[in-house]
């Protein structure tokens, strides 16, 4: 019983590291890839539309036309590969129900926008109403739809395997006891078996019936010891390392759309005030700064950056980066995630020379500013920013993979240590009594 405990156990362990890391990880980062490609998806369009025909933004133009097509190469794979695995996950599929329905209408929309807007050959800054339009009908689709319904994805995935983290955890947990109890049943039974033996045939000791107890103490402590180590793995996977790389590919993910906000500022200005306060919220989201407004967020920040560096468990923000503050655990992992920051930083100071070109009615330099990958300019900016937090995302994926790899190790080498312990240790105890029983027969 107790080996067949242990086996069953260890292999149900193997299924699991099968589950959160071929599967629901993959499906978590997936699902936030797909929210990504649609924001930045509807940054583009908007982009584009600003631009108009100006020859002067041809290099943004034609960075914001590959950037488009990218994403719907990107929202296309997500997509398909959402569809394959939600099968048996009603939330997923409920929410991948609304993006698939609400993508449809969406490129209806936007494909229209772009039309008007090729044909009007307007300049830029200067859009040709119809087309800006057809353009707020999409984005508003994209942010009331689109947008939530693939943050349920993100959500469900990730409740999804945390189900299956607390789940296999508490298990993992119950075994360690359930382990100890069988085998002090069990080494109780070999030494009262060694006991009666000795009684009844008159034996100081069965060399067998010893040597599979040793095997027993042998057989109880690599189990417990494995259900040990796997719980530690697999809380290092998922707490350590993989709870990063949630909130950070999230952060990553607000961040592509509080950057289009900020071009939807620029398109609409009749909606300025609108996408001002949507740019604040998903800074808020990013990092959070409780009672910081859009005026005072920057000064806010550097009073939370400069009280971090001088206690580096002083950390006054919240947020995705809040998260992520509170959980540096691995080499390079602070240095990395300082300089995204720092970077964060930068990008959010940009957003205000943005805003006060356009106040001050130099529009055409606010959309240069803020479209522009030249150094110094906003988009270099948020590049950098982006890069620096993929370097974060890295390390903690990495770690993750490690941890995933280090459980599924440990099992296929104590695997068949158990196997040959627990086997021997009942072939002893066979060869053991069958020699006591044929005196007794006899």
């Amino acid at each position: 019983m107790l080996g067949a405990f242990g086996l069953s156990t260890a292999a149900g362990a193997q299924s699991i590291w099968s589950t959160v890391g071929d599967r629901q990880a993959p499906q978590v980062l997936d699902a936030t890839g797909l929210y990504q490609a649609l924001t930045d998806l509807d940054a583009q369009s908007a982009n584009l539309i600003m631009f108009g025909s100006d020859s002067s933004l041809s290099s943004q133009r034609s960075a914001a036309l590959s950037a488009y097509t990218a994403d719907r190469t990107t929202a296309d794979r997500d997509l398909q590969r959402a569809t394959l695995d939600a099968a048996g996950n009603a939330a997923v599929q409920r929410a991948l129900a609304d993006v698939l329905d609400g993508m449809g209408r969406y490129q209806d929309l936007d494909g229209r926008a772009l039309a008007l807007n090729d044909a009007a050959h307007r300049p830029a800054g200067h859009s040709d109403a119809a087309a800006v339009a057809e353009y707020r009908q999409a984005t508003d689709l994209m942010r009331t739809t689109l947008l939530p319904a693939a943050d349920r994805l993100v959500q469900a995935n990730n409740d999804a395997f945390d189900s299956t983290y607390d789940a296999e955890r508490s298990l993992l947990g119950s075994a360690v006891w359930w382990t100890v109890a069988m085998g002090i049943a069990l080494l109780a039974a070999l030494v009262g078996l060694q006991v009666w033996l000795a009684a009844r045939f008159r034996r100081v000791i069965n060399p067998a019936l010893a040597a599979a107890t040793l095997l027993v103490v042998v057989f109880t402590g690599l189990a417990g010891s494995l259900w040990a180590d796997e719980r530690e793995h697999l809380r290092y996977a998922r707490r350590d390392a993989f709870d990063s790389v949630v909130a950070l590919s999230r952060a990553r993910a607000v961040a592509y759309d509080a950057n289009a906000d900020e071009s939807r500022y620029l398109l609409d200005p009749g909606r300025a005030a609108q996408y001002r306060d949507a740019f604040e919220a998903k800074s808020q989201q990013i990092l959070a700064l409780p009672g910081a407004s859009i005026t005072t967020y920057d000064s806010a920040l550097t009073t939370a950056v400069t009280a971090y560096q001088a206690n580096h468990s002083d950390v006054r923000f919240g947020g995705f980066y809040g998260t992520e503050f509170r959980n540096i655990t691995f080499p390079g992992e602070r240095a990395a995630a300082e300089q995204t920051l720092a970077a964060y930083q930068v990008y959010e100071r940009d957003d205000r020379t943005i805003r006060a070109l356009a106040d001050s009615g130099k529009l055409d330099q606010a959309i240069a500013y803020c479209t522009s990958y030249a150094p110094g300019a906003s988009n270099a900016a948020f590049t950098a920013h982006d890069t620096a937090l993929q370097k974060v995302i890295a390390i903690n994926t990495t770690a993750f993979d490690q941890g995933v790899r280090d459980g599924r190790n440990e099992l296929s080498a104590r695997i068949p240590l158990l196997a040959a312990s627990i086997g021997l240790a009942l072939l002893l105890c066979l060869l053991g009594v069958r020699p006591r029983l044929a005196e007794f027969r006899r």
